[in-house]
C-alpha cells in the first residue's frame, strides 16, 4: 500500500509538471490567434535590434505591415543599407530610421547606446524587440576572453541596456508596450563549444521572467522566446559540422518564429517556438541535469565532430 502509493505520488508530480508546461504550447499553437501590436498597445515605433537579417528582418517586415514605424539597429553594412531600402520600398507609408552600430563592443573608445539614443530622442518606442545575436563555436578556453566577451555583449548587454532605456523611457511617461527577447534552447539545454552563447541566453531567459513581474502593473509584456535551428546565415561562418545538416532538417523559417514571436506576446512569458526546443525542455523535465550533463560529456567523444574538429575540445 504504501509502495502504491509512492508510485502513483511520483506518477501524479510528473504529469502535472509535463502538462502544466504542455497546456499554454497546445493553447499557443491552436487558440492564440494574431494580434496587431500597433493596436494592442497602441503604438507608434518599434525598434528592433539585429534587424537586417533573419529573424530580426521578418519581425521588422511583420510590424511594418501592422502600421508600426521601426527603427532598425544592426551592423553598419550592405546587409542593414539592403534592409532599409527593402522595407521602404515594400511600405511606403511607414517610416523607418536605420542605426548601424557594433552591438558586440563597448569600450573608452566605442559605445553604441549614445548613438541609438540620438536617433529615437524624438520619439516613444513601444515595441522593443531584442534580437541581436551571434554564435561563436570553439571550446571556452580555445578563443580568446576578447572574443567571449564581445559575444556577450551583443548577446546579453545590448538587451539589458536597450531594455533599461526604453521600459524606463516608458514608465516614466505612462506607456504601455512590449519588450522580446530571442533566447535559445541552448538558455536550459548543456551547449558545449558554445558556453558563453548558452550562458548569455539562458541570463535572457532568467532576466525576462523576473523583469516581467516589475513590468506587470505598468502594462508592459515582457516575453523571452526560445528558439530552435533557424534557416539563416547564422551559422555561415562556422566550421562545418555535421550536426548542421541534421539541425537544417529541422529548422524553422524566420518568418514562422516571427508568427510566432508576436502571436505570444502578453499571453505567455517564455515560449519555446520549435518542435526541437519543446522536446528538449521535456528531456530536462523527465531527466536530472547533472545526469544529463555527465552523459553529455562522456558521450561527446563519440561525436565525429568532436574529433575532426580540434577547435571544439
Amino acid at each position: 500500500m504504501f509502495l502504491s502509493l509512492i508510485y502513483w505520488s511520483i506518477f501524479l508530480a510528473g504529469f502535472i509538471c509535463i502538462f502544466s508546461y504542455l497546456i499554454p504550447i497546445i493553447l499557443a499553437a491552436f487558440k492564440f490567434e494574431d494580434q496587431n501590436l500597433k493596436l494592442k498597445y497602441n503604438a507608434k515605433w518599434a525598434l528592433v535590434s539585429g534587424a537586417s537579417s533573419g529573424i530580426g528582418r521578418a519581425v521588422a517586415t511583420k510590424l511594418a505591415a501592422q502600421g508600426l514605424n521601426v527603427v532598425l539597429v544592426a551592423l553598419d553594412d550592405e546587409t542593414l543599407q539592403g534592409a532599409f531600402e527593402s522595407l521602404k520600398k515594400q511600405f511606403p507609408n511607414v517610416e523607418f530610421r536605420k542605426v548601424g552600430v557594433n552591438l558586440g563592443r563597448a569600450d573608452h573608445e566605442y559605445d553604441y547606446m549614445p548613438i541609438i539614443k540620438a536617433a529615437i530622442k524624438d520619439i516613444d518606442v513601444q515595441i522593443l524587440i531584442n534580437n541581436a545575436g551571434y554564435i561563436q563555436l570553439s571550446a571556452f578556453f580555445r578563443s580568446t576572453l576578447e572574443k567571449q566577451l564581445i559575444n556577450l555583449e551583443c548577446n546579453m548587454m545590448s538587451h539589458v541596456k536597450l531594455s533599461h532605456y526604453i521600459v524606463s523611457k516608458m514608465v516614466e511617461k505612462g506607456l504601455k508596450g512590449c519588450v522580446t527577447f530571442t533566447s535559445s534552447q541552448s538558455a536550459f539545454f548543456p551547449a558545449p563549444s558554445c558556453s558563453s552563447y548558452g550562458g548569455g541566453k539562458a541570463f535572457l531567459q532568467s532576466f525576462a521572467a523576473s523583469l516581467a513581474i516589475e513590468c506587470y502593473t505598468y502594462g508592459i509584456d515582457v516575453i523571452s522566446l526560445q528558439s530552435g535551428p533557424i534557416q539563416t546565415n547564422f551559422y555561415d561562418n562556422q566550421p562545418k559540422l555535421s550536426f548542421f545538416k541534421f539541425f537544417h532538417a529541422i529548422s524553422d523559417t524566420p518568418d514562422s518564429v516571427a508568427d510566432i514571436l508576436i502571436r505570444s506576446v502578453g499571453r505567455l512569458t517564455w515560449r519555446d517556438s520549435s518542435l526541437f526546443t519543446i522536446c528538449s525542455r521535456l528531456v530536462t523535465k523527465i531527466v536530472d541535469m547533472n545526469l544529463l550533463i555527465q552523459g553529455i560529456a562522456r558521450g561527446q567523444s563519440l561525436s565525429s565532430d568532436f574529433k575532426n574538429h580540434p577547435e571544439l575540445r
